[in-house]
C-alpha cells in the first residue's frame, strides 16, 4: 500500500492489509457501528412502549368504582336481670346467759378454829346454841335465820358448751431409736475384698517397705461415694491408685439417724507393704 493509500485509507483497511477478508473478522468489525446504532434503536422503543403501557394501566386503575363497605349495626341487647337469691341465714342458737338468783339474805356465823396454846385468841368462841338457823363463815353478819331447804348457792358467771368424744384409750407407743453407722455391701469382710481385688501397687516397694495412704470421703444419703480427699499422703501414684479404686467402689448402705439416712464422712487407711519376691 502506497503512502497516498494510507492516508486515504481507513484504519481497518491498514489493520488488514496482505489479510484474509473473507473468512468473518474484518466483515463484523466493519458493520459494527451500525449493528451498534440499530441496537440502540432497538431498545430506545421498548422502553418508550412500557412506559407508555405503565402510564395506560394507571389511568384505568384510576378509573376504577371503589366499591362501599357495608355498614356495621350495633344493637343493644337487654338481657333479663338474673334474681340473686340471697343466702340463707341459719338460725342462730343463742346459749343462755347466767341467771342470778336472788336469795334472802342469811344470817352469818363466824367460825374459828380450836385455839392453840401458843396463841391467844383474841375473839370468843361462838357457842353453839347462837349457831342455829346460821351459815358457818368467816365473818359475823345479821340477818334472817336460814329455812332448813336454803342452800348456800353458787353463782354461775357463763354457760359453755362443751362437745366430748369418749372413744377407747389409744396405747402408747414406743419409741425406738434408730441409728446405724455406713456400711459397706458385706460389711468390713466385703471392703477387704473389694480393696485386694482392685488395687495393684503402681511401683516396686523394698521387702518390708509401706506406704501408707489415708483418704477422706462422704456417704451420700443414697449411698454414693463422693468429696474424695488425700490426708495423709503415700506418693502421687499411690494416692491416685487409691483414688482410682475409690471411684469404681459402688454404693455403701448410707447412715441412719433417727430413721432418717444422714450424710457422713468416712476416712479409710490403705497400706501397701512391700514383699520379697
Amino acid at each position: 500500500m502506497t503512502t497516498n493509500q494510507i492516508l486515504q485509507s481507513s484504519l481497518l483497511d491498514i489493520i488488514f492489509e496482505d489479510r484474509n477478508k473473507d473468512y468473518g473478522a474484518y466483515a463484523l468489525r466493519k458493520g459494527y457501528n451500525n449493528r451498534l446504532l440499530l441496537a440502540l434503536a432497538v431498545g430506545f422503543f421498548i422502553s418508550l412502549f412500557f412506559v407508555i403501557m405503565g402510564t395506560s394501566n394507571k389511568e384505568k386503575a384510576n378509573g376504577f368504582v371503589k366499591a362501599e363497605m357495608p355498614g356495621i349495626v350495633i344493637r343493644e341487647i337487654n338481657l333479663p336481670e338474673k334474681k340473686i337469691e340471697k343466702p340463707k341465714v341459719k338460725d342462730v342458737i343463742a346459749k343462755p346467759k347466767a341467771v342470778k338468783k336472788i336469795l334472802p339474805k342469811v344470817a352469818e356465823v363466824k367460825f374459828t378454829s380450836p385455839p392453840k396454846i401458843t396463841e391467844v385468841v383474841k375473839e370468843p368462841m361462838t357457842a353453839i346454841d347462837n349457831m342455829e338457823g346460821k351459815l358457818t363463815s368467816d365473818k359475823n353478819m345479821d340477818g334472817d335465820k336460814m329455812e332448813k331447804d336454803i342452800v348456800r348457792p353458787t353463782i354461775v358467771e357463763s354457760v359453755e358448751e362443751i362437745d366430748s368424744v369418749s372413744g377407747p384409750a389409744q396405747p402408747e407407743a414406743i419409741f425406738t431409736v434408730q441409728e446405724r453407722d455406713p456400711e459397706f455391701p458385706g460389711g468390713q469382710e466385703g471392703l477387704m475384698k473389694f480393696l485386694r481385688r482392685y488395687l495393684s501397687t503402681p511401683e516396686n516397694l523394698g521387702k518390708d517397705e509401706k506406704k501408707v495412704v489415708k483418704i477422706k470421703f462422704k456417704i451420700d444419703t443414697d449411698g454414693s461415694i463422693n468429696t474424695l480427699e488425700i490426708v495423709t499422703s503415700g506418693g502421687l501414684k499411690f494416692d491416685n491408685e487409691v483414688v482410682r479404686v475409690m471411684k469404681k467402689m459402688p454404693k455403701w448402705v448410707p447412715a441412719l439417724q433417727n430413721g432418717i439416712n444422714v450424710p457422713v464422712n468416712y476416712m479409710l487407711p490403705v497400706t501397701f507393704i512391700g514383699v520379697e519376691e
